[in-house]
């Protein structure tokens, strides 16, 4: 019995689903560079998952959070849709195209319940088409049983689920392997890495921005935006990623199977 037992627990212990505390294990290649060095040295498997949820975790929205996100999403884009399911802005196909993501690959829905939210995102990230999965719900916290079953969906569909939830849940568990809470800073974004599987947390860093990503000090109206760059053919300014959702909502029916459990 205790040969069989020491075998089960050496065999999750080489998969890395589980980790010793005191135990640091050897760096890792399954992870897809995040694009930024000094972040992929932080990451114990050298940047991104492959599969599964990534928590970002934020107190505002609007700090950085998807310019972190680029360099692997412009990747992503290449191999699969990238599904924006509630965003809490609109995504600027002109922008993503700048930022050399496939503007033809991005998929976005609008669902108005929770329900709908939890259910468009788990059918996406199961579905097997979807390279990523952006999230973001109505609810700030949600019962451990929907996380699970988003991050199983997504190991399921091989695919990459970044969920946004602010950082007023980083003491509540969660089923995710990755964990990060972002803060704004003077043109930088600070890291704190709150869990990764297979490697230690608590880590803290801080990545600089461009100047000219910055329009926190510019009222929306004077952001440039896609009339006014098709009517100036030589302004090469970035545009803003997201910009505000318009009246109209896209909705979406649950398929009668869907065994979401949302209330």
């Amino acid at each position: 019995m205790y040969s069989v037992s020491n075998h089960a627990l050496n065999t999750l212990l080489d998969k890395r689903h589980l980790w010793r505390g005191r135990h640091v294990l050897p760096p890792s290649t399954e992870g897809v560079s995040t694009g930024f060095s000094e972040l992929d040295t932080h990451l114990h498997l050298g940047g991104w998952p492959v599969v599964g949820s990534t928590e970002i975790l934020s107190q505002q929205l609007g700090i950085g959070e998807l310019w972190l996100l680029l360099p692997a999403l412009a990747q992503r884009s290449q191999e699969g849709a990238v599904v924006w399911v509630n965003p809490p802005c609109l995504p600027s196909p002109q922008a993503l195209a700048q930022q050399g993501l496939a503007a033809h690959r991005q998929l976005l829905i609008r669902p108005s319940q929770l329900s709908e939210q939890l259910w468009a995102a788990e059918e996406c990230l199961r579905s097997g088409a979807c390279s990523a999965v952006l999230s973001w719900f109505t609810t700030q916290s949600l019962p451990d049983k929907q996380l699970r079953r988003l991050h199983l969906a997504a190991q399921e569909g091989r695919s990459w689920h970044l969920h946004f939830r602010p950082e007023q849940i980083a003491q509540q568990v969660s089923p995710a392997p990755l964990r990060l809470q972002l803060r704004p800073a003077p043109q930088a974004l600070d890291i704190e890495i709150l869990k990764q599987r297979g490697g230690p947390a608590g880590q803290r860093l801080t990545l600089r921005r461009h100047a000219e990503l910055y329009y926190q000090q510019r009222p929306p109206a004077q952001w440039p935006t896609a009339h006014h760059r098709a009517k100036t053919t030589r302004d090469t300014r970035r545009l803003p990623l997201l910009a505000p959702l318009p009246s109209y909502p896209v909705t979406i029916t649950p398929s009668s199977k869907s065994q979401t459990g949302a209330s």
